[in-house]
């Protein structure tokens, strides 16, 4: 009978993955799909305790024993979402609500060719949007300047320009009033941390070889490398995330499933 050699397994490895975002007392909150993620590659780093003989002339090694192991990855997201994005700035989402009313005389120095947001604050340090009815008055209230002539606007973004053009000195005082509308958006904003813990699951759906699911109950995700905010071509953009695969007190720090037989 001829010696039976296994079947080769070879795989093309594909799936989706979910983080799920650990609150402030460590406490899972759900997990989100991250969407499209083309890249996730897993390493493991290990330190050996090395022994010696000293019994003869000859100093051999006896024996070796891993000691540490240190595991991490590379993850690479190409789902440019509000929830990666605050991932990646190691941030947080929340909806920015503007209420509908006037402001009167909002002060600003201006100097022509420059730009100018209004309504900015520490509750809407970006601003406000969707202005109507606006009026820019010299401080003393005595000359009111002139749309097109004076100043333009961009209203959908709460902008005032005043032109170069303009008969206005530079740096000069005036006021401006206007209405706003009740709108609401999603924001992104950075936290005072660089690392997000949470947990990370993969379900696997591979083009070649068996499915095998991936779950690390503990990990810390840190944005890596360069996001473009602008740039050339026809890029799709990516965000890279590094990720610490640690080990939580009652659990392993990695388990690897296969699916049940049917």
């Amino acid at each position: 009978m001829a010696i039976e050699h296994i079947t080769n397994e070879y795989a093309i490895p594909r799936g989706r993955v979910y983080f799920d975002r650990f609150d402030a007392n460590g406490l899972p909150t759900g997990e989100i799909p991250l969407g499209n993620c083309p890249g996730f590659t897993f390493t493991a780093d290990t330190e050996k305790a090395e022994h010696f003989s000293s019994e003869t002339g000859l100093s051999e090694k006896d024996a070796a024993l891993i000691v540490r192991v240190n595991r991490t990855g590379s993850l690479t997201c190409d789902n440019f979402s509000t929830n990666n994005l605050a991932l990646f700035v190691s941030g947080s989402t929340e909806t920015q609500t503007q209420s509908a009313g006037a402001v009167a005389d909002e002060p600003h120095t201006v100097t022509p060719g420059r730009i100018y947001q209004l309504g900015t604050s520490n509750t809407a340090p970006a601003g406000v949007r969707n202005v109507s009815a606006v009026t820019v008055k010299s401080a003393d209230g005595l000359t009111t300047y002139v749309l097109g002539t004076d100043y333009a606007l961009d209203l959908d973004m709460g902008r005032l320009q005043i032109l170069a053009t303009s008969t206005i000195p530079a740096a000069t005082p005036i006021e401006v009033s206007y209405t706003t509308t009740a709108k609401s958006w999603t924001r992104v904003k950075s936290g005072a941390t660089a690392e997000v813990p949470g947990s990370l699951r993969v379900v696997a759906d591979n083009a070649s070889g068996t499915n095998r699911d991936w779950f690390m109950p503990k990990v810390t995700l840190t944005p890596s490398g360069d996001l473009p905010v602008i740039q050339e071509g026809t890029d799709f953009t990516t965000m890279e995330f590094g990720v610490e695969v640690l080990k939580s007190a009652n659990r392993e720090a990695l388990y690897i499933d296969g699916r049940p037989a049917a």
